[in-house]
C-alpha cells in the first residue's frame, strides 16, 4: 500500500486557516487607513489644525468610497489565471503598499503633512488607494472563504482584526511617533504588513468555473436583483447614526489639553479593544440567534452604547471618560458583523468584489454623510447634541426596517450559497484516501 497522497487545498480550506488568513488581511489592511484616518488628524489638531483643515486633509480617503469604479476589474484581472485572480491581487497591493511605507519612513513625515502637503497629500492619496484595493481583493476572497452558516463568526474574526489593526496604525503609532520617531514607526509597520502573505501564498485558490464569465452584462446584473433599492436604503441608513460621533470623540480629548500619548492610549488602544472585544461578540451573537434575530439585539446594543457618550459631558474622572468613549465602540463594532455577513450574502463568487463593493460603498457614503452630520451638528449646537443624535438615528433604523426589509431578507441568497471550501473538500475528498499499490 503506498502512502496517503493529500490535497493541500483541502488542509488550507479547514476554518481555522481560513479565518486566520481573513484576520491577518483585515488587521493589515486597516493599518494605513488607521495611520490616516485617526493618527494624522492628532498630529494635525496639536500642530494647531482646524477642523476643517483637518476635515478636507482626510478626503485623501475617497477612493475607499470610489473603488466601486474599478472593483469590476478586480474580478476580470486574471479571472482566467491558474494562480488565483485575487490572490494576485492581494501578494501585489500588499508589496506596494510595504515598499511605500518603508520609503515614507525616509521622508520627513511632520514636514509633509503640514509645510509640505503638495508632497504629502498624494503620498496620502496612494497609501489610500493601494489600502482600498487591497480591501476589495480580501472582500471578494472572504465571499468565496465562507460558507453562509459561517459568514458571522467569520465576519466577527474580520472585523476584530480590523480593529487590531486600527489600533496599530492608529494609537500605537501615535504612542510609538512619541517615544520614537516616524522613520521606526513606518518600518514596523510596513514589516507587520508583510504577516499574512505567507497564508495568502499557502491558499490555493480555485478557478472560475468554465459557465462562469466576468463580463459586463454579469457585473450589471446585480442591479436587477428584486428589492434591491429598499435594500441599499436600508444599509445606508443603518450606517449614518453611528458615524455622527467620529469626528468628536478625538477633539474631545485633544481640546481637553490631554496628552497626545494618552489620547493615542485611549482612542487607539482601549476603543481599539473595545472594538476587537465587539466584534468577536457580534459574530458569536449572529450564530447563536440567526441574522433576523440578531439584528434587533445588535441595534439596541449599539444605541445603548452610543447613548453613552454623554458620559464624556459629565464625568468628573477618567474612569468614566475611558467608559463613555470606548463603550461606542464595542457597540458601533459588534452591529458590523452583522452588515458585512448580508452584504455576503447578496454578494455571487464570480463577481464578488464587484457586488461586495456596491453595497460596502454605500455604506461608507452614508459613513461620510454622517460624519458631516455630525460635525455640523458638533459646531452649531455642540457635541452634547451629536452625542445625542446618534443613539436616535440608529434606534430609528429598527423603524425603517419594517418598511424596507421582509424576513426572507435576512436570509442567505441560494446564488452565493457556495464557498471554496466547499469547492475544495469535495475536491480533496478522494486524495485523502490511501491508494492500494
Amino acid at each position: 500500500m503506498t502512502p496517503a497522497v493529500y490535497d493541500r487545498s483541502v488542509t488550507t480550506s479547514s476554518r481555522r486557516f481560513r479565518f486566520a488568513l481573513l484576520f491577518g488581511l483585515a488587521m493589515t489592511e486597516m493599518m494605513p487607513i488607521a495611520l490616516i484616518s485617526q493618527a494624522l488628524p492628532l498630529f494635525l489638531r496639536r500642530s494647531g489644525a482646524s477642523l476643517q483643515a483637518i476635515g478636507l486633509i482626510s478626503l485623501v480617503l475617497l477612493p475607499r468610497a470610489l473603488k466601486v469604479f474599478w472593483a469590476p476589474f478586480v474580478d476580470r484581472i486574471g479571472a482566467s489565471s491558474r494562480f488565483g485572480r485575487y490572490r494576485l491581487w492581494l501578494l501585489c497591493l500588499h508589496g506596494l503598499l510595504v515598499v511605500s511605507l518603508a520609503l515614507g519612513a525616509f521622508t520627513d513625515v511632520e514636514a509633509w503633512l503640514t509645510t509640505k502637503l503638495t508632497f504629502g497629500i498624494p503620498a496620502l492619496l496612494w497609501l489610500s488607494i493601494l489600502s482600498a484595493t487591497a480591501d476589495t481583493a480580501s472582500h471578494a476572497l472572504a465571499v468565496n472563504l465562507l460558507a453562509p452558516d459561517e459568514r458571522g463568526s467569520g465576519n466577527g474574526v474580520q472585523t476584530a482584526g480590523m480593529m487590531l489593526g486600527s489600533l496599530v496604525g492608529g494609537g500605537a503609532l501615535v504612542m510609538l511617533v512619541e517615544q520614537t520617531s516616524w522613520k521606526l514607526a513606518l518600518l514596523l509597520m510596513a514589516g507587520a504588513i508583510l504577516l499574512p502573505l505567507p497564508a495568502v501564498l499557502l491558499y490555493q485558490e480555485p478557478p472560475l468555473a468554465s459557465a462562469q464569465h466576468v463580463t459586463a452584462r454579469e457585473i450589471f446584473a446585480f442591479f436587477k436583483r428584486p428589492r434591491l433599492g429598499r435594500w441599499l436604503l436600508f444599509l445606508g441608513l443603518m450606517a449614518i447614526g453611528p458615524s455622527t460621533i467620529d469626528i468628536c470623540l478625538p477633539s474631545l480629548l485633544v481640546d481637553r489639553g490631554y496628552a497626545l500619548s494618552e489620547i493615542g492610549l485611549v482612542m487607539g488602544v482601549i476603543t481599539s479593544l473595545a472594538g476587537a472585544a465587539g466584534g468577536a461578540f457580534g459574530g458569536v451573537l449572529i450564530k447563536h440567534l440567526g441574522r433576523e434575530r440578531a439584528f434587533y439585539a445588535l441595534t439596541l446594543l449599539c444605541s445603548a452604547c452610543l447613548a453613552s457618550t454623554l458620559l464624556t459631558r459629565m464625568a468628573p474622572g477618567r474612569a468614566l471618560l475611558y467608559a463613555g468613549l470606548a463603550l461606542p465602540y464595542f457597540g458601533v463594532v459588534a452591529r458590523a458583523p452583522l452588515l458585512y455577513a448580508m452584504i455576503m450574502d447578496r454578494s455571487r463568487g464570480h463577481v464578488a468584489s464587484s457586488d461586495y463593493t456596491v453595497q460596502f460603498t454605500l455604506v461608507q457614503i452614508s459613513g461620510f454623510l454622517g460624519l458631516g452630520l455630525g460635525g455640523v451638528i458638533a459646531e452649531q449646537l455642540g457635541m452634547t447634541a451629536a452625542f445625542v443624535t446618534a443613539p436616535l438615528l440608529t434606534l430609528g433604523t429598527l423603524v425603517a426596517a419594517k418598511y424596507l426589509v421582509a424576513p426572507q431578507d435576512f436570509q442567505p441568497d441560494p446564488e452565493t450559497a457556495t464557498s471554496d471550501a466547499d469547492t475544495a473538500l469535495s475536491r480533496g475528498s478522494s486524495a485523502l484516501t490511501p491508494a492500494d499499490s
